[in-house]
């Protein structure tokens, strides 16, 4: 029993021996595996303290390039012209440069050398076409798009009346003052509707003595003032005019100026008078500033029954207000001239409305043919760019075969040319038909109103 004790107790002192022994070991193992692994480890290098005082600067980030727009086909015509065009062209010196191009380049690219060397210059086509005013106009005057009359239609017609005791005398059993009214009164009711008209009377105060001759030479009167289409109340305002005094034209004439509404721009005035003037002042004086005004003035006298020496004062007058004097011995002669006067005013009429659809045709057709000519002579300079363009591109198939983008550089060619051609032909007829538009309308107009007037004094004459 003791001795199997014994053998017990050796036995588990081998066994713990055995332990002691493997645990170095298994230490061994673990330190070199962590010495393998310190060891693989790469080493790094201590970063460097910044210096002091000094900024860190961010890391650079790389540019952003903003991205292009591509041209559009409008403005790729307005780039500026090759190298070789127009009467630079030279196929000899375009194909030397073309000689020079490597075979690997993008249709894009290729065509972007082409037009450098081939590109026509379209800017003054094409500007011609944006800046071009299609608005027919005659004298400059349409005012809310409708046609308004020339400056020599602006007209103002004064009727001056002479009212001097005189005119109190008879010429076959009729009193002048009475001729006189029945004359201007027929005159006034033929004037187109919108002509402006005035009737002033001078000498219509005070008597003829001479106490009252002050009086009588400051008294003229603008009894009537309206538009054509009123003349009909002339004769009311005529009925209360009487022969009385003086003779003062000069007055008289005076004012006209204050009578014009300040658009005029032509004048005519109508004198009738029995006589000279006999209040001292100087109507051939006047007569002379209102014809050289800046609203220049015709002045006209008619002389109804004058004696030789008062038609030799009154011719002068006349001749100095750029009118004519007219001796009339009777009262139908006073109609008479005053029916000339309204024909020489219808006829006057005819002239403007033929004038003026003249000037409208001419203007129109003008107008046509520059756009007619810039879309041509645009289309030719496309179609020649486009043959120069197809000789370089066989130029280069020559040279390098099926290496380049052939058909890619073809396809840009005939577009480029079939933009510029359609744009020339859409722009052009655009324009040319709004012209013809506005060509017609101011034809239009000019005919309508003129043949109104004509209608309208022809009617009257006669009535």
């Amino acid at each position: 029993m003791i001795q199997r004790s014994i053998f017990i107790f050796v036995t588990l002192i081998f066994l713990l021996a055995g332990c002691s022994e493997n645990e170095p070991e298994k230490e061994n193992v673990k330190v070199q595996k962590q010495s393998k692994t310190v060891e693989s480890a790469p080493k790094t290098e201590p970063e460097p303290e910044p210096e002091p005082n000094s900024e860190v600067q961010p890391p650079m980030e790389p540019e952003k390039s903003e991205p292009q727009t591509p041209l559009t086909d409008e403005e790729m015509l307005m780039k500026p012209a090759g190298l070789f065009t127009g009467s630079n062209y030279d196929e000899q010196k375009v194909q030397a440069e073309l000689d020079k191009l490597p075979d690997n380049l993008t249709a894009d690219l290729y065509m972007e050398k082409l037009l450098l060397l081939l590109g026509e210059d379209y800017s003054t086509y094409i500007t011609t076409f944006k800046n071009f005013d299609t608005e027919v106009k005659v004298d400059n005057q349409r005012p809310d798009g409708k046609i308004t009359l020339p400056a020599s239609r602006k007209l103002n017609i004064s009727i001056l009346l002479d009212a001097s005791g005189s005119m109190e005398a008879q010429i076959n059993g009729k009193s002048k003052m009475d001729s006189a009214k029945e004359a201007i009164q027929i005159f006034a009711d033929k004037l187109p509707e919108n002509a402006e008209v005035s009737l002033r009377v001078y000498g219509h105060k005070g008597t003829g003595n001479e106490i009252d001759k002050q009086l009588s030479c400051s008294s003229t009167e603008e009894i009537f003032h309206g538009q054509g289409d009123q003349t009909k109340q002339i004769s009311k305002a005529l009925e209360s005019v009487k022969s009385a005094g003086w003779t003062p034209i000069a007055n008289a004439l005076e004012s006209v100026k204050k009578d014009m509404n300040p658009e005029t721009t032509d004048s005519v005035v109508y004198v009738v008078s029995d006589g000279i003037e006999t209040c001292g002042g100087n109507p051939a004086k006047i007569a002379k500033e209102l014809n050289q005004a800046k609203v220049k003035t015709v002045v006209n006298i008619i002389g109804f029954a004058v004696d030789n020496e008062g038609q030799k004062l009154l011719r002068q007058v006349a001749a100095s207000g750029g009118g004519e004097f007219t001796s009339v011995d009777n009262d139908e002669a006073l109609k008479d001239y005053l029916n000339k006067a309204y024909d020489k005013l219808r006829g006057e009429w005819t002239r403007w409305k033929e004038k003026g659809e003249g000037d409208a045709n001419i203007q129109k057709e003008k107008k046509q043919g520059m756009i007619n000519n810039t879309k041509i002579d645009m289309q030719i300079l496309a179609n020649k760019e486009y043959e120069k363009l197809l000789a370089a591109l066989r130029f280069l198939e020559n040279k390098y075969g099926n290496t380049i983008p052939h058909g890619e550089i073809l396809n840009q060619v005939t577009e480029r040319k079939n933009f510029a051609w359609t744009f020339a032909r859409d722009t052009g007829d655009r324009l040319y038909n709004a012209v013809t538009k506005s060509g017609n309308e101011v034809y239009d107009e000019i005919k309508e109103k003129g043949d109104k007037n004509i209608d309208d004094l022809t009617n009257k004459k006669n009535d």
